[in-house]
Parts: structure tokens; sequence; C-alpha cells
């Protein structure tokens, strides 16, 4: 037998593939439309603009759960980043405004997306410490920076996670070294005796 049978139907592979493509495209540019809001948004956090930021966060939460229903299982990579950058930012609105860190459940995205966003949020709370000194808010500075410490005494212990989840032992420990930093510059200024 020198011949086989050939039942591969390659207008139907063809069909899958483009409609696999034309997802992965659909999921990647609604996915960079929510990631550049947040660099607004997160000037207007530091500019405490708190009710603008809460009604385009409301916005992007939308969109975010929108395209998770619409997109393959395959293409929610490319909504993880704005998933990160999204607890960040509702995050440090709810540590600036309501002085508490939000839960998972109340955020609504995985786990994974949840550490991280948080870790990342000890950035943007080192960058608050800054601002209140310059504004000689040393009580509000203090506050940040207890923030801080918080988040990351509640994540630190989960660190050896980072085969579940790549790229957490990494931001622990620059979050690490962002309090550490942050501490031994608030100890110079004598923060901690106001």
């Amino acid at each position: 037998m020198n011949n086989i049978v050939d039942e591969i139907n390659f207008d139907n592979l063809l069909k899958c593939l483009e409609e696999l493509d034309r997802q992965r495209e659909y999921a990647y540019k609604e996915s960079r439309q929510i990631l550049i809001c947040f660099p607004r948004i997160f000037v207007l956090l530091h500019e405490e603009k708190y009710e603008e930021v809460k009604d385009l966060l409301k916005q992007l939460e939308t969109k975010i759960k929108k395209l998770k229903s619409e997109i393959n299982l395959r293409w929610q990579k490319y909504l993880f980043p704005a998933q990160i950058e999204y607890v960040e930012a509702y995050t440090y609105l709810c540590v600036l405004q309501e002085a508490r860190v939000p839960s998972e459940q109340e955020i609504d995205v995985g786990v994974d997306a949840y550490l991280l966003g948080l870790l990342d949020c000890i950035g943007e709370l080192r960058r608050a410490v800054y601002d209140y000194i310059n504004q000689k808010n040393y009580n509000k500075a203090n506050f940040c920076f207890n923030s801080m410490k918080i988040i990351f005494e509640k994540i630190f212990p989960l660190s050896y996670f980072d085969n579940v989840i790549p790229g957490l032992r990494h931001k622990v420990d620059l979050a690490r070294k962002l309090i550490e930093e942050t501490y031994v510059d608030l100890t110079k200024i004598n923060i901690f005796k106001v």
C-alpha cells in the first residue's frame, strides 16, 4: 500500500486558525485600550482627584469583565496586565480614601493578578510617601509607609509560590527593597518622631 487516505480538511483548519487569530487580535487590541488608561488614572490619583478616578475605574471594570467573558481562555494572557494595573489602582484608591486594602473577591480577579497588583501598589504608595513629605504632611506619609508594610507582610509568606505565579518572588524582593529604602529615607528626616 503506497497511498494513504487524505482526510485533512484544509479549508476547515484554515477557517479555525483564522478565527483564533481574529480572537487573538481582538483580545490584544481591547486589552491595550484598557491598559493605556492607567497612566492617566495614576496621575489623577496622585492629584487626589478621587471621584474622577472612581468613574474611570468603574468603566474599566466593566470593560475588563466584558472582555474576559468574550475571549477564549488561551487569550486571557493579554488581559492579565490590565487586571494587574486595575488591582494596583483600585487598591491605591481604597488605601488613600478608605484606609483599607480590598479583598480579592471584591476586586474579582484571579489570585495571580491580585497579588502582583498589590505588590505594584507598594511602589505607588512609596511615591505617595515622598509626595506627602514634600507637602510636609508627615502623618499621611507615615500612613502610606505603614500601608506599604502591611501589604508586604501579608504577601511575603506567599513568595515561595513563584512556580505557580511567575514573577511573584521578584516582585516581593523588589517590594522589600522599596520598603527598606523608604524606611532609611524616613529615618533620615525623623518622620517617626512627628
